[in-house]
């Protein structure tokens, strides 16, 4: 089989299995094709616990920051800043007689049908109680991510790490190009999504965004800089690897034990951030930062 990098991917509605957007090395882009899961390493209790760990720090986040706003009966829409992208919320309380909102739940559930989707995040379905979104990705990021792929597994270089800007920056960065267009709830919802980014980059980076050969490198960086201890990787590490979360984060929130607003709340705000790292690839990613290290990596 060719080596292949995956670009995107989502859960198929007819077959409730795991469809994944590949490019095969070598090969025009007119050729990237969806495949099933089986050609990917299947899901393990490792990764499954992973997946919890990450969804239950920003969960419990969300949950301070949104104790003294509870849900209520009513339809609301977060719309944060200059994005087009609006997700309508049904926040109705359980615990309200069925008979007085049916008529209510029809007319929200045509509305729902209706409502404002972009192409770029859009929310599949819901499936044994988890939401399960598709988040497709601009080609520009997608050529990004297979040109990387290639320069580490075929030419067989790495990152310069410390990067310049490195995650932490780049969400200040974004932060701060929204700030000036903000009213000040738009622009805690704009903080928290970014802190919430961090920390699944944090979390996720030595399981999910390291390729093999970078594992040594990993391995040095958290003897010479204390990464994982003193130093997060989101300090460390740069926008190639924060693509790489971007490309996989769908995954992730699929199996997330987060409620259904606080799903929401990251979707509204993905679209808009991967536009904005859209904007600056070709400042902040060259080709002069990788190099060919002076030892073989040790996989």
């Amino acid at each position: 089989m060719r080596s292949f990098v995956i670009l995107e991917s989502k859960l198929d509605e007819d077959t409730n299995e795991w469809q994944y957007y590949i490019h095969y090395d070598g090969w025009n882009k007119k050729w990237d094709t969806w495949a099933q899961a089986d050609v990917l390493q299947k899901r393990t209790e490792k990764t499954e616990e992973l997946f919890n760990k990450m969804n239950s720090t920003i969960k419990k986040t969300d949950s301070k920051r949104s104790s003294s706003n509870k849900p209520t009966n009513k339809r609301s829409t977060i719309s944060p800043g200059d994005t087009s992208l609006q997700i309508q919320i049904n926040a109705a309380d359980d615990s309200h007689d069925s008979s007085s909102t049916t008529a209510t739940s029809k007319e929200n559930n045509k509305r729902t049908r209706k409502r404002q989707r972009t192409d770029s995040v859009e929310k599949l379905k819901t499936f044994e109680n988890k939401v399960v979104i598709e988040i497709k990705l601009s080609d520009e990021i997608k050529i990004c991510l297979s040109h990387d792929w290639h320069l580490i597994n075929n030419e067989h270089k790495l990152l310069i790490i410390p990067c310049q800007p490195t995650v932490e920056e780049i969400t200040n960065l974004y932060r701060q190009s929204k700030s000036n267009k903000q009213k000040p709830i738009e622009a805690e919802h704009t903080n928290h999504f970014a802190e919430s980014i961090i920390t699944y980059f944090d979390t996720a980076l030595s399981t999910m965004l390291l390729y093999a050969v970078e594992r040594a490198q990993y391995k040095e960086i958290q003897q010479s800089h204390g990464l994982g201890d003193k130093v997060q990787p989101s300090s460390v590490y740069g926008i190639v690897h924060l693509l790489r979360l971007m490309s996989q984060l769908g995954s992730i929130l699929a199996y997330s034990p987060l409620e259904q607003t606080e799903v929401d709340f990251l979707l509204v705000h993905i679209d808009d951030f991967n536009r904005f790292l859209e904007k600056n690839i070709k400042t902040w990613v060259n080709d002069e930062h990788y190099q060919i290290p002076l030892a073989a990596p040790i996989q």
